[in-house]
């Protein structure tokens, strides 16, 4: 369960959010100058994410590292920068907030700031507080582009303007999504009378099965999935396997393949052996497409004798068993 915290908009909400910056020492002789600079960050790593719903929507929950570099007159803020943020997200309203710290390896000198903001629509705007190298503190607005996996674009630290980028975030309860997994198991039963056409004078067969590991989210779509084909076959004498696929296509028709083996090409002496592939992150479109309707597929083995796209042996699919 997910925590909110309150976040009020960090710039003027529904209003123009002109950015400044500014840096001033606080040791020696006294001096303020203007602190600006543009950043990219779209290196992504160590990110961890969770999902969950509130009342007005689904939320992303993401902390993660971003790196890039910023670019500034002021070699303080001149040099690689590192961002490790934490947002969090309303993806169905486009509304959220972030928290951070940013850090500018100079190319003369550092500066290092946390910052706030407000998120609306793929935008930040917000403010950062911090240090910079020669005892200066560092006071400048912080705007950006930003996706929660692909980092911040187009930034601007002490310049930019932004609208509309205030928010209020409320505490509550916010369940997180359920990730439900079945297996579905089709067993298959390839027979050269089942191809199209039919191939004749070829005593050959293969049984095994078809299993679908998929997961769903908590309203029952199908989010992810692997496929195992497992079939063991038998020919009358040398035989060299080409493919193992799942097409589209009824009963006495051809379709395109939409789940592929890859086997390549195997050639077997005595024409008995055994197939067994994993195919990761199948799309789920293909995988809601065919557990709705398993008649509208078949599995097909082709041979370098009987080649794709009609093959040696097939099996129409029906009804799976589900564990």
């Amino acid at each position: 369960m997910l925590k909110a915290r309150y976040a009020a908009g960090l710039a003027v909400a529904a209003a123009a959010f002109v950015g400044g910056g500014v840096a001033w020492a606080t040791h020696g002789s006294q001096s303020t100058q203007a602190a600006a600079a543009d950043f990219n960050a779209g290196s992504v790593s160590q990110i961890r994410s969770n999902t969950c719903v509130g009342s007005d929507g689904t939320y992303q929950d993401t902390t993660a590292t971003y790196t890039g570099t910023a670019t500034s007159s002021d070699p303080r803020l001149n040099g690689p920068v590192e961002i490790r943020a934490r947002s969090v997200v309303n993806t169905t309203e486009g509304l959220g907030w972030l928290d951070g710290t940013l850090r500018v390896r100079g190319s003369s000198g550092n500066a290092y700031a946390t910052f706030r903001g407000s998120i609306a629509n793929g935008s930040i705007v917000g403010l950062a507080n911090g240090n910079g190298s020669g005892n200066a503190k560092l006071v400048a607005t912080f705007s950006s582009a930003f996706a929660q996996n692909a980092g911040f674009a187009s930034g601007h630290l002490g310049s930019g303007s932004s609208t509309n980028t205030g928010v209020f975030f409320t505490q509550g309860s916010c369940q997180k999504t359920k990730q439900v997994k079945s297996t579905f198991i089709f067993r298959v039963h390839l027979r050269t009378n089942e191809v199209v056409p039919p191939v004749h004078n070829l005593r050959a067969s293969a049984d095994g099965s078809l299993t679908l590991d998929v997961t769903r989210d908590q309203t029952g779509a199908v989010t992810s999935g692997n496929v195992v084909f497992y079939v063991n076959y038998g020919f009358p004498g040398s035989v060299t396997i080409t493919g193992l696929t799942v097409n589209q296509g009824s009963r006495g028709s051809n379709g395109p393949t939409v789940i592929d083996a890859g086997t390549g090409s195997v050639t077997d002496a005595d024409g008995h052996g055994n197939v067994t592939k994993v195919v990761s992150n199948v799309s789920p479109s293909v995988l809601t497409a065919l557990l709705a309707n398993p008649r509208g597929y078949y599995v097909s083995l082709a041979t370098s004798a009987n080649p794709a796209p009609s093959g040696a042996l097939r099996d129409q699919l029906s009804n799976p068993e589900r564990r």
